[in-house]
């Protein structure tokens, strides 16, 4: 079975570099996947385009393959933050997040060219 997806897309706070960033983010998101249900996560820079050219604020994006329920993950995570094995930054609730669920619809579409 092919995993779910967990999209987070975020923007960090004006007053945090983008290296500090970066680095926080890295850290965080492995942090989340030790999390029982998480099997990976990639992190990404990104940026909307229109007519072929990026264009608005640069974004971040990490995407995050887990199997079974969200709830199990979100639960562990929870739990981690409240017994401090996951130590946010004090500017963590100042990040807009957004996130999404996807879960598979379908097998994988592949080109027939290939």
């Amino acid at each position: 079975m092919d995993p779910n997806l967990y999209f987070v897309f975020s923007q960090k706070p004006d007053w945090v570099s983008r290296d500090d960033y970066h680095t926080w983010y890295v850290d965080h998101a492995q942090e989340n996947i030790e999390s029982p249900g998480f099997l990976s996560a990639q992190r990404y820079v990104t940026r909307e385009v229109q007519n072929g050219r990026a264009v608005g604020n640069e974004q971040h994006l990490c995407v995050y393959q887990y199997e079974g329920d969200m709830q199990t993950w979100r639960d562990s995570l929870s739990e981690r933050i409240k017994t401090g094995d996951i130590v946010l930054k004090d500017w963590h609730y100042d990040i807009a997040f957004r996130s999404w669920t996807c879960t598979p619809v379908g097998g994988l579409l592949t080109p027939k060219t290939h």
